[in-house]
């Protein structure tokens, strides 16, 4: 079933006050996050395999005359978002906004790096102040993925329809 009838059938069942408001998401953002779910997952597979089997050591960094301590999960964010990043842009560029990819390749790949930049300052900020406010969570760094993956998806969809991918 195309992601669109999923959608349609899915806001038929809400209550009825709330399907005028729920048909007026955008289908491409509909989309958008269903590839962002899936880099999610990309991102949460390497974060889990590189902050197991990458032998990462806590690293002491300064940084505007603070003082920091790189965990390993912090440290395997740092490759594991990139992975994800690429995978994204694929699935973005042949389905999310197929239609509206007319830009040479190298200028949308740039325009897209920009946007995912952007995004993954946000994202990469939100998940690296969760685990230093929360230490625990270093055992469980599934939490702070989530956040700092919702805080980018706004931005990084505004950004890719508009500018990205943009006809």
């Amino acid at each position: 079933m195309p992601i669109d009838r999923l959608f349609n059938a899915a806001v038929s069942v809400m209550p009825a006050p709330l399907q005028p408001l729920l048909r007026r998401i955008d289908p491409d953002f509909i989309r958008f996050a269903v590839v962002g779910a899936a880099g999610f997952l990309i991102d949460l597979a390497a974060l889990t395999i590189l902050v197991r089997f990458a032998g990462y050591q806590p690293e002491s960094v300064e940084l505007f005359g603070f003082g920091f301590i790189l965990s390993p999960a912090i440290q395997a964010r740092f490759l594991s978002f990139p992975i994800a990043v690429a995978a994204t842009w694929m699935l973005n560029r042949n389905w999310t906004f197929k239609e509206t990819v007319k830009r040479p390749i190298l200028t949308e790949i740039f325009s897209y790096l920009a946007v995912q930049g952007s995004g993954g300052v946000a994202n990469v900020g939100a998940y690296s102040c969760l685990l230093m406010m929360f230490p625990p969570l270093q055992a469980w760094p599934i939490v702070p993925l989530i956040a700092g993956s919702a805080v980018g998806l706004c931005l990084t969809f505004l950004g890719s329809k508009y500018w990205a991918f943009r006809r």
